[in-house]
């Protein structure tokens, strides 16, 4: 049965993922500034100008790559949340969350890690979409976390900062991560899960609230 998409549209769609990741690695490298659509078109043995045909403008090409990485990692942090069959409360489910964060991170998408964390952005409009996504990024983190402590408003401030300890050791994870080291990525995922889900919700704080 047809998608509705034809073999040219498909062959599009797979050029264009594959220049928003090449650009995303030259972003994180050089900069927003630095980067240029030729550096990007060479990593590909491309001419600058041809990206052109798929892009309008550097703006476009990052909004590109933000939005690319955000749908995935959405789409997969959510599956969890809502697979009842994968978790059995509201604490697994966060240490899950922290499993898959750090996987997508090192193995999958360490591309695009520091376009949201560490890139200076000269541009208000970028500025304010990736400040957003980081922001809808967090409140799903943050929703279980509520539900493992028990609490149905809002975050007390020393629960936030525990919070906020994880997120900063996501966010430098993939800078000192070295998947040649001794431990595979699933395996530190594993255990680093583990450590942070007991930091953000302590055994005794701990609910078994049910995911709603």
């Amino acid at each position: 049965m047809s998608d509705g998409f034809t073999r040219s549209d498909r062959k599009r769609a797979e050029r264009i993922a594959l220049l928003e990741r090449s650009a995303a690695k030259i972003f994180a490298q050089k900069g927003f500034e630095a980067t240029s659509f030729d550096d990007v078109a060479l990593t590909l043995d491309l001419r600058g100008p041809s990206l052109y045909h798929y892009f309008a403008s550097k703006e476009d090409l990052f909004l590109g790559c933000i939005r690319r990485s955000a749908t995935e990692v959405f789409a997969r942090l959510d599956a969890i949340v809502s697979d009842t069959n994968l978790v059995s409360g509201p604490r697994v489910t966060l240490e899950a969350l922290f499993r898959e964060q750090i996987l997508i991170e090192i193995r999958d998408y360490p591309e695009f890690v520091p376009l949201f964390f560490r890139l200076l952005i000269p541009v208000p409009t970028l500025q304010s979409e990736v400040l957003q996504i980081r922001r809808n990024h967090a409140a799903l983190f943050e929703r279980i976390t509520l539900l493992a402590l028990g609490s149905q408003t809002s975050l007390a401030s020393d629960d936030r900062v525990r919070l906020e300890i994880a997120f900063g050791a996501l966010s430098y994870l993939p800078s000192w991560y070295r998947p040649e080291g001794a431990l595979a990525p699933e395996e530190l995922a594993n255990r680093m899960a583990r450590h942070l889900v007991d930091v953000v919700v302590p055994v005794d704080r701990f609910t078994t609230g049910s995911i709603v």
